[in-house]
């Protein structure tokens, strides 16, 4: 039998297997995801990986348990993937709110930001950070560690401890916008920010 023949029985018998179990499989899926059109993409994504594996099949008689085995498989990747996005969606929100503190990009309306609020409400507000940046934070602007002593006590790459430090700065400073009140200030240019907490500390 030639390969291509052999891969059309192949597939038409795993059809053949699938098929009948297709209406179970995704109400087995939409009760977990209590959502219909995602419990239909998880049960495609599995089949997919069904046919991948069809090889592996030794026994047909076992075709639904060896199905619904694959199919936790993928839905406990589709959850674990939904879950990351769940966490990274705030963060994300978070610095476009930096973004619109720190304006142009300089540092200078940032650091009066964050400088116009107490050491103890810094370090309140790290503790909703998430921990990568927080921890870099932490050891460089509140411990005066340097790029490099932050890099080894953390373990990564100066350049990343660079990078943690400068997002983490903008999600700080969006908390603050959010905490205090201080919206406005993002439409405020580097002098004029200045200008606005001297009066706020005045």
């Amino acid at each position: 039998m030639h390969r291509t023949e052999h891969t059309s029985a192949s597939q038409d018998r795993f059809q053949e297997l699938v098929q009948p179990h297709l209406s179970r499989l995704v109400g087995f899926a939409s009760r977990r995801l209590n959502n219909a059109a995602d419990a239909e993409d998880v049960v495609q994504d599995a089949c997919t990986r069904a046919w991948l594996a069809f090889a592996q099949l030794r026994d047909e008689s076992l075709t639904l348990p060896w199905l619904y085995r694959i199919l936790r498989s993928t839905l406990s990747d589709f959850v674990d993937k939904q879950t990351r996005r769940e966490q990274i969606a705030p963060t994300l929100a978070l610095e476009r709110v930096g973004d619109d503190a720190t304006g142009s990009g300089e540092a200078g309306p940032l650091e009066h930001l964050i400088a116009s609020i107490s050491s103890e409400r810094v370090h309140e507000l790290l503790l909703m950070l998430p921990e990568e940046f927080a921890l870099a934070i932490e050891l460089h602007d509140l411990e005066g560690l340097r790029y490099r002593d932050v890099a080894e006590t953390t373990g990564v790459p100066t350049g990343t401890v660079m990078s943690r430090i400068h997002r983490g700065r903008k999600l700080l400073a969006a908390l603050i916008l959010m905490d205090d009140g201080l919206r406005d200030f993002a439409g405020l240019k580097s002098g004029q920010a200045e200008h606005h907490l001297n009066k706020r500390r005045a």
